[in-house]
This record gives C-alpha cells, structure tokens and sequence, in this order.
C-alpha cells in the first residue's frame, strides 16, 4: 500500500503578507522582495520593509505607509517581517489549527464516505436477501394452496376407478 502523501502545507513557510506557502525559507525570502519589498517607483528590490521605507524616504521623499501587493490588515508598515521571523505567534497557531482542521475534516470525511459506501452495500444484500426470503414463502404459500385444493372434501364426489383386476395380471 505505501505511505499516504499528506497535505502538510499548513507547517511550511508562509508569506505574512499575502499567505502563500512556500517550500523552504529561501523561497520565501525571494518573493518577498519581488512582490511586497519593491520599491513601486524604481523597482529597486530591498530585503525588508525599513530597507524599503528609508529608500522610499531618501530617494523618492515619499512616505511608505503600507506595504505594497499585501492583504488587508497585513499591509501596516510597523510590522517587522523578514521571512518567518517576526510573524506574531498568534498568526502562526492560527494557521496550523486552521491547516489541522482541514486535514482531519478531510480525514474523517474520508472514512465517513467509507462507512456510507459499507452501509450501502450491506442495505443491498440485505434487500436481496429479504427478496429471495419473500420469493420463498411465496413458493411455500403456493405449494400450501395446492395442498389445500387437493385435500379431502367429504362433500366431493368420490373418485372411482373401473379396472379389471384380471386384465392387470395378465399384462
């Protein structure tokens, strides 16, 4: 049978700002200076958010206030992220409860369909079952019938047989 490939993403690397997984810390660290640590004017790649925020100030005289391609509430610029570190705890527990729930409702909605097909099957045999039983007693009920019409009627005529005893030796 072999071992089952789990879906295990849920304990990988994320990014903080947008939540894709990645395969390793490395990966994670490059999309996170092309997607959300590029300067939107020069596109100049920095490796965290203060090297992004002082670039901004410095060269372009702006002031970041959030950082860019990131979702929602993710996007405050206070938020010291560079690969996983600094990533609140919070978020981390979120994700594996969020990433453990959905693999064991995968789980036990597996052997829930199991059980079901088992189920199934046992109603069908049970069914055939019942149905070669009822085929059974109406073959008894026939036969019963058939008896009972062939049972003695006093009322009945009597059956008489006109042999010669003679001639049935003979043969």
């Amino acid at each position: 049978m072999g071992r089952k490939n789990r879906d295990l993403s849920y304990l990988k690397p994320f990014c903080f700002y947008c939540d894709k997984t990645f395969k390793n810390e490395v990966y994670l660290h490059q999309h996170q200076k092309a997607k959300h640590f590029t300067c939107q004017r020069c596109f100049k790649k920095f490796s965290s958010c203060d090297s992004l925020k002082n670039h901004v100030e410095s060269a372009h005289h702006e002031v970041l206030t959030k950082i860019p391609n990131a979702t929602g509430d993710r996007s405050d610029i206070k938020n010291k992220i560079f690969g996983m570190q600094g990533v609140p705890r919070v978020e981390i527990e979120k994700r594996i409860r969020k990433g453990a729930e959905e693999y064991w409702t995968k789980i036990l909605s597996a052997q829930y369909q199991l059980r079901r097909k088992e189920n199934k099957q046992r109603m069908k045999q049970n069914r055939e079952i019942s149905k070669k039983e009822n085929q059974q007693d109406v073959k008894i009920d026939n036969e019963k019938e058939e008896i009972e019409q062939h049972e003695y009627n006093p009322e009945a005529k009597p059956i008489s047989f006109d042999l010669d005893y003679e001639q049935l030796q003979k043969q």
